[in-house]
Order: structure tokens, then sequence, then C-alpha cells
């Protein structure tokens, strides 16, 4: 099955082969997807690889990846830039989120390397793949999402989701988890006494999740302000009802 590569800083995942249908999750740039099957009108049936999400994406929006290598770093930055040219005075051919992948030719002592299609990043908004975000989940989330819209599907700092805020910062600390809030329930096996719970613990409810800056504040993407905000936990309780579990994944 033909490996592709998102050649845009944010691809829309859809529910069907439409763009007017349900977005129900992203990729961004330099992730690879697995293609399943193609459909009429240049849509791809795709899996993600990093977390085997599975959806419709417009062909478009992807280059095939005649050498599937994994990139060397991401960008740990809110975002960055990447330039036509090594000058901050060079056409900006993309403004790349938090996240994004990227294969770097050759890591310079310079502001600028060179990535594998020719452009230039300031290599030092980038990390390589096997770092970790310096930052911990918090940090991350206050310098990087808080405040930024909510949106169905989303996992960008232009957007995002519930689900998709927990993945993200669980992906900048090295730690894989599902896409979507139920799965990612499942997945995290050591639950906790909501009575016990601590910072940085993770509060689920049926089709919602956020995360502890206290154990009575949450940090959660909510369509009911529109917004990734921190919130009493009481008043999200009030609104979603009884907790399902809490789990801890970061120790």
């Amino acid at each position: 099955m033909p490996t592709h590569r998102v050649k845009i800083p944010i691809a829309a995942v859809h529910q069907s082969p439409d763009s007017a249908s349900e977005r129900t999750s992203e990729c961004l740039f330099g992730e690879l997807l697995t293609q399943i099957r193609r459909h009429d009108d240049n849509w791809l049936f795709v899996r993600c690889v990093s977390d085997g999400y599975e959806g419709y994406v417009s062909e478009h929006e992807l280059c095939v990846d005649k050498d599937p290598v994994a990139a060397t770093h991401w960008v740990h930055t809110r975002s960055t830039v990447l330039f036509a040219e090594a000058s901050i005075k060079s056409a900006v051919m993309h403004c790349l989120p938090f996240q994004s992948r990227l294969r770097l030719t050759d890591v310079q002592t310079g502001p600028f390397t060179q990535t594998s299609s020719g452009h230039y990043v300031w290599t030092a908004h980038t990390l390589p793949v096997n770092e970790i975000h310096p930052k911990d989940p918090i940090a991350i989330a206050r310098s990087h999402f808080l405040a930024a819209p909510y949106i169905w599907g989303g996992r960008s700092t232009q957007g995002l989701d519930c689900s998709g805020l927990v993945q993200a910062l669980a992906s900048a600390r090295g730690i894989s988890i599902p896409r979507d809030s139920g799965d990612q329930e499942v997945h995290i096996e050591q639950q906790i006494d909501p009575t016990k719970a601590e910072c940085l613990d993770l509060v689920f409810w049926p089709g919602h999740v956020g995360i502890l800056v206290s154990p009575n504040a949450l940090l959660n993407a909510t369509a009911h302000h529109l917004s990734c905000l921190i919130e009493p936990l009481d008043a999200v309780v009030e609104r979603a009802g009884k907790i399902s579990s809490v789990r801890r994944l970061f120790s």
C-alpha cells in the first residue's frame, strides 16, 4: 500500500470523501499516512501511521512518499516558518504548527537548516524525534494551546478538541495514545481514586477528557466555551455529569 506524507500545514481527516462532511481529525505537516484505498474525485481512505486513525483525506494535500523514512525532527514551538531560503527575508512557504514533522538534511551550527523538501527551518524551533519537549504538559498547554479555539476533530495549535489536546500533550512527552477520548480512557491502564487525583492526572467523562492543573481545576478544550481554557473541575462536573474515571499518564 502506498505511503503518503502531508505536504500542507494541516490536512483535515473527513468521515466521508467530501470536504463538506464531518471533520473527524487532522494530520499535520510531515506526518505519514498509509493509503488503504482510493476513492473517486481524488480522495484517499488512509490510516495515520502514528496512531492508526483512519479517514478520508484529499489527495491534493498529500504527496506520495517514495522513500517513507520517518521524520528526523519535530517542531516544539507553538509554530514556526518554513522559508524558501536560509534568510528571514526570503519567501515564506508554510507556517507550520506545533508537532509538525520534518526531515532535516544536515543540522547546521547556524540558525537555519535545510529540509528534505529544499526549504529552510529555524533550527532552534525543532528537536530530534527521539527527544521530548523540555517543559511539562501543563506548561506546554499554557504556552501553546490555552485560548486556542475549540474545533471538532482538531489537533493543532490553531484549534483542537478535548482528546486532540490530550494526545498532543502526550506526544510531546514521547507517549503515544489513541486519538479519541473513549479509546484513550481504555488505553491508559493506571486508574486513580478521584479523591486522590493530582495535577497532570486525566479526568474522563463519556465523550470528554481534560487534564488537571490542580486537584480542583481542569484544563480542557470544550465546545461549551468553544475554547481551550482552565476552569473549576466542579463546573465541568455540573454540566458533563459524573466522572467516569481518573487516569494517570504523566508521572
